[in-house]
């Protein structure tokens, strides 16, 4: 293992008495290294949740490697895209369901300035900021941080 490793940086054990895999480095101390063990030893990804501590005098029986997220095809990267992408809207929606009446009103401004200007006679500039200000209040709702 290098003398100095930074977060983030990758390992596997060679000939240490670590089960094999592959390890990013999480932390780092005067003491030793934290590791996480983020592949199995044939390099595929893995959420272990297995963490270890390597002290000063155990680093040399590990050498360096690439990272295994870089050997995702592209497709399952484009799937789990997707699905993150289906999993935020819908806890996004979901977080709206749950203020009922701060969401109706906050997509009622958003709408009155889309679709409001001829009846409600606003200007440009009135329609605009309420499209603005209903969009901000619907994104902070479906945060979760009101």
């Amino acid at each position: 293992m290098a003398d100095t490793p930074a977060v983030y940086d990758h390992y596997r054990p060679s000939g240490a008495d670590y089960p094999d895999g592959v390890y990013r480095v999480v932390g780092t101390d005067d003491d030793g290294v934290t590791l996480l063990r983020v592949a199995d030893a044939g390099g595929r990804r893995r959420h272990t949740g297995e963490v270890v501590t390597v002290p000063t005098a155990d680093l040399s029986g590990f050498e360096a490697t690439e990272n295994p997220d870089g050997n995702r095809s592209r497709r399952a990267v484009v799937r789990s895209s997707l699905d993150g992408l289906y999993w935020s809207a819908r806890a996004f929606v979901q977080t709206l369901a749950e203020r009922p009446l701060l969401s109706t009103a906050a997509l009622a401004l958003l709408l009155a300035g889309e679709f409001g200007r001829d009846v409600l006679s606003l200007s440009g500039l009135q329609a605009g900021a309420l499209i603005v200000v209903g969009g901000l209040a619907l994104v902070y709702i479906g945060s979760g941080r009101l």
